[in-house]
């Protein structure tokens, strides 16, 4: 497959074609981020920005706004919600900024559509303490990617090891984009700002997946839900429908599940013109 066929295909796709797709994957990042570091020391690059000054903290906010929204493209980006030569693209550049490989991303999501809530193979089903469900994901995105694996191409003690390596591969790859950020961006804004935006927007992704999937109902009927209200309803605006996961969840090919009834109402009325538009004349 070529490079320009594979960039339109989503790595899921990729995936359930080849036992090998990660290491493949993940060792094409790997050897890219120890070339641009290679090449950073080689020229001897200096901080963009300079001297670390206090007034840069002024800028967290709307990094962090920034941040989320590349999580919300990434989202969409997932289900092919943008042009289709795009949607890896977009994936794979915006995922380098949020830390979290694209093919990584979309093929654990495809897992948790499929298997929403299922505590057994779910990725992040629900549980109610909020910071223990924060510290449980960090696992168990790993242990589904595992279980993925032995699905698709069998529980075998050659398939665990490969996987074991797979884990290790994928933990390493990250090290050397981090050398990039922190030589980029120098000690000051890496660690003031780069890095805590990183973590809260972690747990921003674990809260955005625990609400809107009624972690607050005391019942434990878990599933996903509409939420708009609050502030739930300015970041359902800012966020193009993010906590409209109820709607996200029925029709997951609309990039603003806000406006999820707008769009099928404009989507069945041109549906409807070319229908009567191929119908022969009376």
């Amino acid at each position: 497959m070529s490079l320009a066929t594979s960039l339109l295909t989503q790595p899921s796709t990729l995936y359930r074609k080849d036992p090998l797709f990660y290491f493949k994957y993940d060792s094409a990042y790997l050897a890219l981020w120890i070339g641009v570091v290679g090449a950073l020391l080689a020229a001897d690059v200096q901080p963009m920005f300079g001297a670390w000054r206090v007034e840069y903290l002024l800028a967290l906010p709307v990094v962090l706004y920034l941040h989320i929204l590349a999580n919300v493209c990434i989202h969409n980006a997932c289900h092919g919600n943008f042009p289709r030569v795009i949607n890896r693209v977009v994936g794979e550049l915006l995922g380098v900024l949020v830390l979290t490989r694209y093919a990584s991303w979309e093929i654990v999501h495809t897992r948790h559509h499929k298997y929403s809530d299922d505590v057994e193979k779910d990725p992040h089903y629900v549980i109610p303490n909020f910071w223990r469900f924060v510290g449980m994901i960090a696992v168990n995105v790993e242990v589904q990617l595992q279980n993925m694996a032995y699905d698709q191409f069998g529980d075998t003690p050659v398939n665990r090891q490969r996987e074991k390596y797979r884990s290790l591969l994928s933990f390493v790859t990250v090290l050397p984009l981090l050398a990039i950020y922190y030589m980029l961006l120098g000690p000051g804004l890496f660690f003031f700002i780069f890095l805590p935006v990183q973590a809260i927007g972690w747990v921003h992704v674990a809260h955005f997946n625990w609400v809107t999937h009624n972690a607050l109902d005391p019942s434990g009927d878990y599933h996903p839900v509409n939420i708009d209200h609050g502030v739930y309803w300015i970041g359902n605006r800012i966020w193009f429908g993010l906590y409209m996961h109820g709607n996200h969840h029925k029709r997951a090919n609309i990039f603003n599940p806000l406006k999820m009834e707008q769009v099928v109402a404009k989507r069945r009325a041109k549906a409807e013109a070319r229908k009567a538009a191929s119908s022969p004349s009376p």
